[in-house]
């Protein structure tokens, strides 16, 4: 497989294959029932961009807590504004957006994440704003540890987040 989606393809399916069978239960109507969390970091493997023929990379993104209760005061939802780097062979982003969490269960989250991005090309020249809009998901396996998806534009990531 020489693919560019061949090394995140395989992580994800060894991870499902060595993952435990185990239950889960549904906290999203129990507010502030999620791990409690200043900042998030997550380093990550890259395919981007999506819209002009893929080039892996690798990033960071790292997510500070502004209000772990959220928008809707019923359910289980966090915010926090987003800030990192993604790099592939021709093309750097460098995003903030603002990232609303939506805490499943015990072991799954989703969040959506608009936001601006810094697209700088050709060898940091041509710099210009984009925006973005990402959606994701966690899979918590540790207390303060997930694996953490996301896709949107301008790219797909797939990274492991510490939640510190």
């Amino acid at each position: 497989m020489k693919t560019p989606l061949a090394l995140p393809l395989l992580a994800i399916a060894l991870l499902f294959a060595v993952t435990p069978a185990f239950a889960d239960e549904n906290i999203v109507r129990e507010p502030d029932r999620h791990p409690h969390h200043a900042f998030e970091a997550e380093p990550h493997f890259l395919i981007a961009p999506l819209s002009a023929g893929p080039l892996p990379g690798f990033g960071f993104r790292g997510t500070f807590t502004l209000s772990e209760a959220g928008f809707i005061p019923s359910i289980n939802d966090s915010v926090g504004l987003g800030v990192g780097v993604d790099w592939t062979r021709d093309n750097a982003y460098v995003p903030v957006v603002m990232q609303w969490n939506f805490w499943l269960s015990r072991y799954w989250s989703v969040f959506a994440e608009p936001g601006i991005a810094l697209h700088v090309n050709d060898r940091f020249g041509n710099g210009r704003p984009d925006l973005t809009l990402y959606g994701g998901a966690r899979l918590r396996f540790a207390d303060r540890v997930a694996l953490t998806f996301r896709v949107g534009y301008p790219g797909l990531t797939v990274g492991v987040s510490f939640l510190l």
